[in-house]
């Protein structure tokens, strides 16, 4: 874009949003590649266990494979608070792409385990900085008409992205996979590169007459006055409010009543997201129940567990707005629990009992069906959450604080299960019985904690949660 010489070039008539579509499009191109990366470990687990694994493993690196990717998510919110307000939402997202693509390059050319932590650290980076990123963007380059499909299509993509690994991964090479897989993330960076930046980060470095330009590209008519003046004073409305205040601390977040409730709200559920058998199953579940002996094939199951991931998405959209957010955390809360419950006796009752349970192979693999669509459902109510009840004030630094302690609890949870089921050899019944416990009690702490915000306003929200 050159300023006015560009001025009316992308616009007809009547008006056309090819290039806000478009924009849409490469953004859900990333989330699909993300579903991919997070998909990859499941399947891959068994492939790299195998006698003739082309990289040999112990069950120690196995769980070292999926802290690695981890450990990434960590400082992905660090480089995002530093860089989204400096280089801009459309060159943080190229930025994003670039590990992503490194880590296939880098899983491509493998020959040892460790090139392999390399490869996850650099698709830990990827991914959640692409989960951060890809919502803020979208909301501020969308019109009204589009944003409300955006996030239903980035739950679809996202869980599309997983089982595409569950399908392809279990029948190719881990080389011919990569390769496969690195094909759309070198799509979202080439085309990505031809998108236009947010005109509300635009407008928020002074550069008004460019902000219009991109509004004219992205709404395809001449005339965005009134879209750009409402961007104009949302920003210097923020300004007001940011010059009252010497900018948001950790002592705004936990000193103030309504800032420190929200926070625990949120913090809680990224604990029962993690604890709920969720991060578990993605990561472990094929080998998990090609435990269970059950006559259906892992592969198999594996590909249910994607199907029920992405008709979960599906149904969210519909069930939230329905039923409201705190009676569909407590619902999904003791079904989860009872799941839980459930898969733990089974294993207990095959590895302490020691009875044949293969006739039983239904239970574990319905409780293990439902436990992930309830799961999904509480892990996109949270990100649905976190934009509703933070205030704006203290909504970047909490946002960082919650995205490294996701990290940190998928950690916890990735290393934890593989010491004591298989480390120490205590089987799979007792994390199953001990996230039974965990997912219960935070369940009925949220259900006093949590307000309904159902038909509510922001500012509305925000009263109640301070009183």
């Amino acid at each position: 874009m050159n300023g006015k010489g560009d001025k009316g070039k992308y616009t007809s008539p009547h008006g056309s949003k090819i290039w806000e579509y478009l924009a849409i499009f490469v953004c859900t191109v990333l989330t699909l590649c993300i579903g991919i990366l997070l998909g990859w470990n499941s399947p891959i687990v068994l492939l790299l266990l195998t006698p003739d694994s082309p990289i040999p493993v112990t069950i120690s690196d196995i769980s070292t494979l999926a802290v690695s990717m981890m450990f990434g998510q960590i400082l992905a919110p660090l480089i995002n608070i530093f860089a989204i307000d400096k280089i801009g939402r459309k060159y943080t997202l190229l930025f994003c792409g670039l590990p992503l693509v490194l880590s296939w390059c880098l899983i491509i050319v493998a020959k040892s385990v460790t090139m392999l932590y390399v490869a996850r650290f650099f698709s830990g980076i990827s991914l959640r900085l692409g989960l951060m990123l890809i919502p803020i963007y979208l909301d501020e380059i969308s019109s009204k008409k589009t944003c409300g499909v955006n996030g239903a299509l980035l739950g679809i993509t996202f869980n599309l992205g997983i089982l595409s690994s569950y399908i392809i991964v279990p029948y190719l090479t881990i080389t011919t996979t990569a390769t496969i897989f690195l094909i759309p993330s070198i799509c979202f960076v080439v085309f990505f590169s031809f998108m236009p930046e947010s005109p509300y980060y635009l407008a928020m470095k002074g550069k008004t007459e460019l902000a219009e330009i991109v509004l004219e590209k992205l709404r395809g008519k001449i005339d965005v006055s009134e879209e750009l003046r409402t961007i104009v004073e949302s920003l210097n409305n923020e300004e007001e409010n940011n010059q009252t205040r010497s900018g948001s601390t950790l002592k705004d977040i936990f000193m103030i009543k309504g800032n420190r409730r929200a926070f625990l709200i949120i913090f809680l559920m990224v604990i029962c997201n993690h604890f709920s058998g969720y991060t578990t199953m993605l990561i472990y579940g094929q080998m998990i129940f090609k435990e269970t002996s059950s006559k259906m094939s892992h592969y198999i199951a594996n590909i249910m567990f994607g199907v029920t991931l992405l008709l979960s998405s599906v149904s969210m959209i519909l069930i939230v707005h329905r039923l409201g957010r705190k009676p569909l955390i407590f619902v999904s809360g003791i079904i989860i629990g009872f799941c839980n419950l459930t898969i733990g006796s089974f294993f207990y009752v095959k590895d302490y009992i020691n009875e044949d349970v293969s006739t039983y192979f239904l239970v574990p693999l319905i409780a293990f069906i439902m436990l992930v669509f309830f799961s999904n459902s509480i892990s996109n109510l949270l990100f649905i959450m976190m934009s509703e009840i933070f205030s704006i004030e203290v909504k970047p630094l909490s946002f960082c604080i919650i995205g490294i302690a996701n990290g940190l609890f998928g950690m916890i949870v990735s290393k934890l299960y593989i010491l004591i089921a298989i480390y120490f050899n205590y089987g799979h019944s007792f994390p199953f019985f001990g996230f039974c416990i965990i997912v219960w009690i935070i369940t009925f702490i949220l259900f006093n904690l949590v307000p309904e915000v159902k038909g509510k306003t922001f500012v509305e929200i925000q009263r109640e949660l301070h009183n």
